[in-house]
């Protein structure tokens, strides 16, 4: 049986998961209606070009096409607005969760170790929004999803023009020219999905650590941890059982599913916690070769970089900073 720590963790993972199931069905279903919109007219261009053999720049010049363009573009502005509209929304619905939660954890914890002074200080929600300053309506994340509509409607546009540059017959060319755009269309939605749930984590992960410190007089710092499973990057393995101080983020990369763990009264919350070296040393060779894949592993069994090594700082225009895998050329060198 789980710890009561550790179980207490897994639901409220699995609450964050479903909040987070939520959002994204939400945010697939608005995508999908767009795409339906812009379907007919790609349809339509598609049959236009199967019944002759056009060149790029031909098709370029079609009235259809620049239709298509515009209604590409108009399509994703309004998602756009969409999304900047459900940012907030969605931040401020992690950071609650995350309110309670901490609290939770924090009596769990301080019981166990004796301190019964509760219940813990909380912070306001307004306190927490101020602290999420990736949330400001001016700064980079809502500059990106400003960037969502000429930088997709370009790629959708490209990619069709791209098909018909191939130079297959009519036919064939239309089919590829319906699989492009379906592509390049999907791009988007994935990088709304990543952006959307990237800030989930980061307003939990930020009001958990606001409400932590707090209760500076019990908490005196956190503990890594990731979901360690053969999905785990080995950023996060690499991270997984370090301390860290209270004024410092879990600066997790994009969709990443670690969490923090507070210390009460400077002990670590998780008996006999392994690092995330030595679980990943538990492991056979084929599942660490899995994870890191056969050249990083050979070099790693060579003793030609660290374990810790794995985990590298990536600046972040939003967040700030993340910590994300470093590349194989960087912890080896070019050869």
């Amino acid at each position: 049986m789980a710890p009561p720590i550790l179980e207490l963790l897994r639901q409220y993972r699995v609450a964050l998961a479903t909040q987070d199931a939520q959002n994204m069905t939400r945010i697939m279903a608005a995508y999908k209606a767009m795409y339906g919109r812009i379907t007919p007219l790609i349809e339509a261009l598609s049959q236009t070009v199967s019944k002759g053999t056009y060149t790029a720049a031909q098709v370029a010049k079609l009235a259809q096409y620049i239709s298509l363009q515009k209604a590409i573009n108009t399509e994703l502005s309004q998602f756009a607005i969409y999304m900047k509209m459900d940012i907030s929304p969605t931040a401020l619905a992690a950071a609650k969760l995350a309110e309670l939660d901490a609290n939770n954890i924090l009596k769990v914890l301080a019981l166990g170790k004796g301190a019964i002074s509760v219940p813990f200080d909380r912070i306001p929600m307004e306190a927490v929004l101020k602290m999420l300053t990736f949330l400001d309506p001016n700064g980079a994340l809502f500059q990106r999803l400003e960037q969502l509509a000429p930088y997709y409607g370009q790629k959708v546009a490209d990619a069709i023009l791209d098909a018909i540059a191939m130079g297959v017959n009519p036919k064939q060319t239309a089919r590829m020219m319906l699989l492009a755009a379906e592509n390049a269309f999907g791009g988007g939605l994935v990088d709304a999905l990543r952006t959307a749930r990237t800030v989930q984590l980061w307003a939990y992960r930020e009001a958990s650590r606001a409400n932590y410190a707090a209760n500076s007089d019990v908490v005196t710092g956190w503990v890594w941890m990731a979901e360690l499973d053969d999905l785990t990057c080995e950023a996060c393995i690499a991270e997984h059982g370090q301390e860290h101080g209270l004024d410092e983020s879990l600066d997790g990369h994009y969709n990443c599913r670690c969490v923090a763990v507070p210390m009460v009264m400077g002990q670590n919350p998780v008996d006999n916690m392994q690092t995330g070296e030595a679980w990943f040393n538990e492991l056979s060779e084929e599942q660490q070769r899995g994870i890191m894949g056969d050249t990083k592993y050979d070099a790693w069994k060579e003793g030609r970089f660290n374990f810790s090594d794995l985990s590298m700082n990536t600046p972040n225009d939003v967040y700030g900073n993340m910590k994300t895998v470093t590349p194989l050329k960087d912890l080896i060198g070019e050869e």
